[in-house]
């Protein structure tokens, strides 16, 4: 384990980040940030898909726009989690 000059020198260190930065020493004490569930992203991708399969097969337009909204949502929430995952 440690010794007591080093134990020491870790509360000098933790209380400069709790004086310094509050936020991440709140951060670095939570542990690894959790990975976003990508359940969402596919329920919105799945429902832009049924949306506009829906619209063109009975021609309606608002169906068709839904899907067009739908889908877009969709590629936001994807590109928004892999700018996440790569940074």
């Amino acid at each position: 384990m440690f010794t007591p000059y080093e134990r020491r020198q870790l509360r000098l260190i933790e209380e400069w980040f709790e004086q310094d930065d509050p936020e991440l020493a709140r951060t670095l004490r939570s542990g690894p940030a959790k990975n976003p569930s990508s359940a969402l992203q596919v329920i919105a991708v799945t429902v832009a898909l049924a949306l506009g399969l829906l619209g063109i097969l009975t021609g309606a337009f608002m169906l068709i726009v839904s899907a067009l909204i739908a889908g877009v949502i969709g590629g936001c929430m994807i590109s928004s989690r892999r700018k996440q995952n790569n940074a």
